[in-house]
């Protein structure tokens, strides 16, 4: 009978195990496998915290989209106003008026109420001026005896009379010294008058036709001066031996008596001031039959003419101060006095130009980038809530003023046609000027721009469930919206951003 013998191990009978146990080499391999186990489970431990934490962080946020829309955008600047008239006109009297001209009168005439319409140059009230109609009609009267047709006449009669006495001055003399001597003589003068007018002209102008007429100017007065001294020399060798050579009837003896230098002064003298009285004679013409008297004018009775018409406008300034004109078309809104009160140089009328309504409006000083002549204004007034008035800013004051102790920047607004609807002077209104807008343009939020450098942006643009970033042209901007010119399309779906939500927040904490 044969045997098998079994090759498998051998199980370990109490005896080895117990000296297995002992045995060192097993505690080294069992701590080896121990520390494997450790290092793996803590890998997988730290592989799923990390993919709960990722998990955590995707479902705590969602991407925020948006639709591009198309609407309007619009840059403006917001203020505060009030309603003021185009023009106003506090009326009173003059400190010089009153009838005693003791700056204060009572008030005799008044002609409006409160709200009246009044023209321009409309009598409003008038005050005692018993004393300044009488000193009136008295300037008046003597103005007109000085420029009366009987006046007129004997001036113009003495302008005859003194042209007579200039052609027989004129006569005398040219018998003295010649007519000849006497042509070239005024020649020289008028000569001369060319030359000083030719040279400032230069002076002022130089040019080469300039310098050409103050030499033409040059020769015309030295051709006088070489024709005055012949002319002279003719006048000694043949003009006063012919004329001034007398025969004495007894004697027969003939002998030469030229006039003396001082008869020749005297016949200038007579010339010149028969020439003067004729230029003085006919200013006086000239202004009593126009009213206006030559600034060159001279002589007594041109004096008296000016102090008649210099008293006739202070009379009529006096008499005008007592009275109040409407220098406006417009409104009466105020009357302070009554007849009988004395006035002075209070207010005692207020007239308002109301037919063109202004506002007088107030914007922080950092919008004056904002605010330009000519840019339209809406005005919502705190009294008519449910109405935008619409205007255009006309005035811009270059100097900041303070509102409620803050800089501000004032402007005037002038709305449009306001027909039909009570605006009184002095309601408050909110304004806003638009300084820029753009109507019927797509949008887009300004979170959805990002931008790639100066003056260019982009977006990032949902499409085919991914996103794409897009170059776009940004027109106007304001705090919430940008105007997209170019890159986009109405309806296009756009990135704003991540934004957390609190359901999945609170689903991702461990």
């Amino acid at each position: 009978m044969s045997s098998t013998t079994d090759s498998s191990t051998p199980t370990p009978t109490p005896t080895s195990i117990s000296t297995l146990i002992h045995n060192r080499n097993f505690w080294y391999i069992i701590g080896s496998i121990l520390l494997v186990l450790i290092i793996v489970g803590g890998y997988l431990y730290y592989q799923s915290a990390q993919k709960k934490s990722k998990s955590a962080a995707a479902a705590g946020s969602s991407l925020q989209t948006t639709t591009v829309r198309q609407g309007s955008i619009v840059i403006s600047a917001s203020g505060t106003g009030q309603v003021v008239a185009a023009a106003t006109a506090n009326l009173g009297f003059p400190n010089t008026g009153g009838s005693s001209n003791t700056g204060n009168g009572t008030l005799t005439q008044l002609n409006v109420v409160v709200g009246d319409q009044v023209k321009k140059g409309e009598l409003l009230a008038q005050e005692d001026n018993t004393n300044q109609a009488q000193a009136l009609a008295q300037a008046k009267f003597n103005l007109a005896q000085l420029t009366s047709p009987a006046a007129i006449a004997t001036a113009q009669g003495a302008v005859a009379t003194d042209q007579l006495n200039v052609t027989n001055a004129l006569q005398a003399l040219e018998l003295d010294i010649s007519s000849v001597v006497y042509h070239w003589e005024q020649e020289i003068v008028a000569a001369q008058q060319n030359l000083t007018d030719a040279q400032l002209a230069a002076q002022a102008s130089p040019s080469a036709d300039a310098t050409q007429k103050v030499q033409d100017a040059q020769n015309a007065l030295n051709y006088a001066k070489q024709e005055l001294a012949g002319s002279q020399a003719w006048y000694q060798k043949v003009y006063v031996p012919e004329t001034f050579t007398a025969t004495n009837p007894v004697t027969g003896y003939r002998s030469v008596n030229p006039p003396t230098d001082q008869a020749i002064a005297s016949a200038r003298a007579a010339l010149a001031l028969a020439q003067a009285t004729l230029v003085q004679d006919e200013d006086l013409v000239t202004a009593l039959t126009t009213g206006v008297i030559p600034d060159t004018a001279t002589g007594t009775s041109v004096t008296a003419l000016k102090q008649a018409q210099t008293a006739l406008q202070t009379a009529q300034t006096n008499f005008n101060d007592t009275q109040i004109i409407s220098p406006i078309n417009g409104t009466v809104t105020a009357v302070n006095n009554q007849i009988g009160d004395t006035v002075g140089s209070a207010t005692v009328i207020t007239v308002s130009d109301l037919s063109r309504l202004l506002l007088t409006v107030y914007i922080d000083e950092t919008d004056l980038s904002k605010l330009a002549i000519g840019e339209e204004a809406d005005a919502v007034f705190d009294s008519l809530p449910n109405q935008t008035f619409k205007g255009k800013v006309t005035e811009i004051v270059p100097q900041l003023t303070t509102v409620a102790s803050v800089p501000a920047v004032q402007a005037q607004v002038q709305l449009d046609n306001t027909t039909g609807t009570a605006l009184y002077v002095g309601l408050n209104a909110t304004v806003n000027v638009i300084n820029a807008q753009a109507n019927n343009v797509l949008l887009v939020p300004i979170q959805a721009l990002k931008l790639l450098e100066p003056g260019k942006y982009a977006v990032f643009v949902m499409r085919n469930g991914n996103l794409t970033l897009q170059p776009v042209v940004v027109g106007l901007m304001d705090q919430s919206y940008a105007e997209i010119k170019s890159g986009l399309q109405s309806g296009d779906v756009v990135s704003t951003g991540l934004a957390a939500t609190t359901q999945n927040a609170a689903a991702a904490t461990p």
